[in-house]
Formats: structure tokens, sequence, C-alpha cells
């Protein structure tokens, strides 16, 4: 599954200049290994809260750095999450960290291609 819309990212790079993106992209990727650490730590309820509020953080950061696929999953938490239909399961929290580590790791290869 393709993680980032490598075009979205070249355009947020030539609207913030090219020598800006390694660094927003780097805050960005922090962002998702401490997503990451948060929803492995705590009880099944404060891991679910916690993705609750990661969903919420992520559309809008997701969208603008071209993670697709992490920004549909986190439209879809957070809409459920609002309607108070979101399954308590670590299912759920699997999901979330499988789509955090992969976009992550794709983020970090495009990176690396950069240098």
């Amino acid at each position: 599954m393709n993680y980032m819309n490598h075009d979205k990212v070249k355009k947020l790079g030539s609207e913030i200049g090219m020598d800006n993106l390694p660094i927003l992209l780097g805050i960005f990727t922090g962002e998702l290994v401490t997503y990451q650490t948060q929803l492995t730590t705590g009880t099944l309820s404060e891991k679910v809260m916690c993705m609750k509020d990661i969903s919420h953080a992520l559309k809008s950061s997701a969208a603008s750095f071209g993670a697709e696929a992490l920004c549909d999953f986190a439209l879809a938490i957070d809409s459920e999450a609002k309607g108070e239909a979101l399954a308590i399961n670590q299912h759920r929290i699997d999901v979330m960290l499988t789509h955090l580590q992969a976009t992550h790791e794709q983020y970090i290869e495009f990176l690396n291609g950069l240098d």
C-alpha cells in the first residue's frame, strides 16, 4: 500500500521551499513515532482515548503532508468517536499502529532519498 502521495509532498515542497521540506517532514515523522509510543502503553481504555486524540490531530497533519491512507483512517476513527460508535478493541489500535509505522517508514525512505 502506498502511504505517501509523492505529488502532494512535492507540491508542498514547492510551496514552502525544498530546503524547508525535510524540517517539516522530520517533525511529522517524529509525531508519528510519538503516537506509536502512546498507543503501546496503558490500559485498553487509555489507548482508545489516546487513539481518539491522535486521530483528531492527524486529520489535518496527515492531509497536509500527503499521508492519505493515514488521513482516511484518522477521519474514520474521528467520525466513529464523535458518533460514539468507536469499538473499544485492540484490533483498531493495532490497525492504527500499522498505518503509523508504514507511513513513518515511507516518509523516512523519502527523506533519505533527498540527501
